[in-house]
């Protein structure tokens, strides 16, 4: 019994034992998983820490008051803007005082200056120590400015080393932002070459510089994906381009166009072919359609602001070759796009354009009235360019351009009977291929169609009543009439019926409140007879045929 006793005793013991111990081994997992937890959670301090991480807006947290992040923020910005301008001054008054090398060297070694607190600052004041970074990056562009430009006697008189001078700095800035993967520095860099350009007051260079920033901003969205600069420097571009075609006014010039581009021309044309690339450029996972859509449509107005102020001003004479070259470019490059980019409609976009082009390269060589005739038959041309691309977007955008362009031609009240029969065939042809292709253009309703019968419509009453003499203008329209019953008839389609009916009535109305006094009695009464036999045989054609369908 004491045996039994005891080793019962025993077991209890090793029971509490391994109780306590797994309780001391739970309590060490749970402090080694708290301890982890907070490891996580303290951010790694990296002095190569991307300035992408670098904000212009007050970092704010849920602890901190308005004062502390107006103290810590606050001041390092208006600490640093007013650092800048404080060296600034002070370099401009040593220079003023006679002392040119004296006043950049104690700028470069200002700038030096900075550059040393920004880095033995960038672990325990990461915020300070990049705003120190980016007011050197703009010291160092300014001294490197000063070197010649805004001087009567600079430092460096050739005009071609101060230009490489000056471009230095965002050269070597937009190639740490490559590295650093700074969407911020590459956007700085790019807007000091710019800057270049606009201070260098030489078209050739401001107009080369524009078209490199293009090159590099869509090379950058390429390789890296940035958004912000492609969207952005589209517009500055362009801006360049026109601060260079006005003389420069950011500089104080006189605003005025200059008295020619020369090889600015050229620059234009390259700074938006060069944009045009990102329609062609492969899909980039964070990347939408929609940018890359928005961006090309972005790149087009401006380019053909800037194209028409050009046009205008100096091309007024002799712009055919350049819409000719324009249109060949765009069609050439709408199929390329067709065939390689994964954006369809950018094709589509393209195709129009240089269309567009094409008509006005037309409007020069032929000129109004002559013109609309060219321009109607190039519908049909843009269609069969829509079906090779299977674009619903192109027969819209054409279907809009052929009725304004008909509107424009009957209110210039130009009587070219060749051209209102062309409105009226193209209109009709268009027509009948939109109804056979319907699915391959993906065109679900009959609105586009039906469309271009109603200006097939009002193109055969206005080519008829230009075309025949005014006592034939009524039998002419019956004519007509008879001629939609018969092709109706012979496709099977009530559309067309509808368009002969229609004819009738308004045949019917000119005869009754028109034709009564201005014909020849005896010609009025078979020009009634006419027109009452027409109507009764069609009533009994519908009656005959409604019966046969009954029975």
């Amino acid at each position: 019994m004491q045996t039994e006793k005891s080793d019962s005793q025993e077991l209890k013991t090793i029971r509490e034992e391994l109780h306590q111990l797994n309780t001391r081994i739970t309590r060490l997992e749970a402090l080694f998983d708290k301890q982890k937890g907070t490891k996580s959670q303290i951010p790694a301090i990296d002095s190569e820490q991307p300035d992408d991480d670098f904000e212009l807006n007050f970092s704010s947290k849920s602890d901190d008051s308005i004062e502390f992040r107006v103290g810590e923020y606050g001041m390092a910005w208006l600490g640093n803007i007013v650092l800048l301008f404080g060296i600034s001054f002070l370099v401009q008054y040593l220079q003023n005082s006679g002392y040119k090398v004296f006043s950049a060297l104690i700028g470069f070694i200002l700038v030096g200056g900075i550059y040393a607190g920004a880095y033995y600052t960038r672990q325990s004041l990461s915020y300070l120590s990049k705003l120190f970074a980016y007011t050197g990056h703009l010291l160092l562009f300014y001294m490197m400015l000063r070197l010649h430009f805004f001087q009567d006697d600079p430092l460096i008189p050739n005009n071609l080393a101060g230009h490489f001078a000056l471009v230095l700095v965002p050269g070597v800035l937009l190639y740490l932002s490559y590295g650093r993967k700074s969407q911020l520095l590459a956007g700085i860099a790019l807007l000091m070459l710019l800057f270049s350009g606009i201070i260098s007051n030489s078209v050739p260079f401001a107009s080369g510089i524009t078209t490199l920033v293009a090159l590099l901003s869509v090379i950058l969205f390429y390789r890296l994906g940035w958004l912000k600069i492609v969207f952005i420097f589209i517009f500055l571009i362009y801006l360049g381009h026109l601060n260079w075609f006005l003389n420069s006014p950011f500089l104080g010039n006189k605003l005025e166009f200059i008295k020619s581009p020369g090889i600015g021309y050229f620059h234009l044309f390259a700074t938006g072919f060069i944009i045009s690339i990102l329609a062609l450029l492969p899909k980039k996972e964070d990347v939408s359609d929609d940018f890359i859509i928005t961006s090309v449509v972005w790149n087009g107005l401006l380019f053909t602001l800037v194209l028409a102020l050009t046009v205008v001003t100096y091309l007024s004479h002799n712009y055919v070759p350049v819409f000719a070259v324009l249109a060949i470019v765009c069609l050439i490059y709408s199929v390329i796009l067709q065939s390689r980019s994964y954006l369809k409609i950018t094709a589509s976009m393209y195709a129009l354009y240089g269309f567009l082009a094409l008509s006005v390269a037309f409007y020069g060589i032929l000129l109004f009235p002559k013109v609309y005739m060219l321009l109607a038959l190039q519908s049909l041309l843009v269609v069969s360019m829509a079906l090779w691309f299977r674009s619903r977007f192109i027969v819209v955008m054409n279907t809009f351009l052929f009725l304004i362009l008909m509107i424009f031609y009957l209110s210039s009240q130009a009587n070219h009977n060749p051209t209102s029969f062309s409105f009226m065939l193209v209109a009709f042809i268009t027509a009948r291929i939109i109804n056979l292709k319907k699915e391959r253009l993906n065109i679900k309703t009959e609105y586009i169609r039906n469309l271009y019968l109603v200006i097939g419509f009002v193109m055969t009453l206005v080519a008829f009543y230009h075309a025949v003499p005014e006592s034939y203008i009524t039998v002419s329209w019956i004519t007509a009439a008879i001629l939609f019953f018969i092709l109706g008839r012979l496709i099977n389609n009530i559309k067309y019926r509808w368009l002969a009916i229609g004819i009738i009535v308004v045949s019917f109305v000119k005869l009754i409140f028109f034709d009564m006094s201005d014909i020849d009695i005896g010609f009025r009464v078979l020009v009634f007879l006419f027109l009452a036999i027409i109507s009764i045989a069609v009533s009994v054609l519908y009656t005959k045929y409604l019966i046969k369908k009954k029975e």
